[in-house]
């Protein structure tokens, strides 16, 4: 009786194993990732997908930023005494040159391509020292 115990014991620790390493969560959960073949949507990333919508294009950029993507407009706090811009998070149009986050209430969401966050680091590599070491808006237009 106590070997078979064993057994059985040992058979559901070794399927357990292989549902964990199959990707499975071991809580019995469901889970998160996405199904084969499709793609997880990229966090930083607002498609031309998700501004097709007639209540998203109706908006201007600004506004399209703060429903759909909240955290973009997340400032680190202030970086610099000398500097009031530092830590800011600040915009581009096409990648020409940084402007600020205001200006994005006249671009029109229906000719935009995509918008893009670029994080400090990244932003600071693409602009130097007008990104004020803060991230970047970058809307791309058509």
């Amino acid at each position: 009786m106590l070997k078979g115990v064993r057994t059985v014991l040992a058979l559901l620790f070794a399927a357990s194993a292989c549902t964990v390493q199959s990707g499975a969560p071991a809580s019995g959960g469901t889970a998160t990732s996405p199904l084969p073949g499709t793609a997880r949507p990229n966090r930083n990333v607002i498609s031309l997908d998700e501004l097709s919508s007639p209540a998203i294009r109706a908006m201007n950029a600004l506004d399209v930023i703060r429903s759909l993507r909240p955290a973009y407009l997340t400032e680190r706090g202030k970086t610099s005494q000398s500097n009031p811009e530092a830590g800011k998070v600040h915009a581009s149009l096409d990648y020409n040159g940084v402007i600020a986050l205001s200006d994005l209430r006249n671009v029109s969401a229906a000719g935009i391509l995509e918008i893009l966050y670029l994080d400090v680091a990244t932003a600071m590599n693409r602009f130097g020292g007008a990104a004020n070491q803060g991230p970047v808006i970058v809307v791309r237009t058509h």
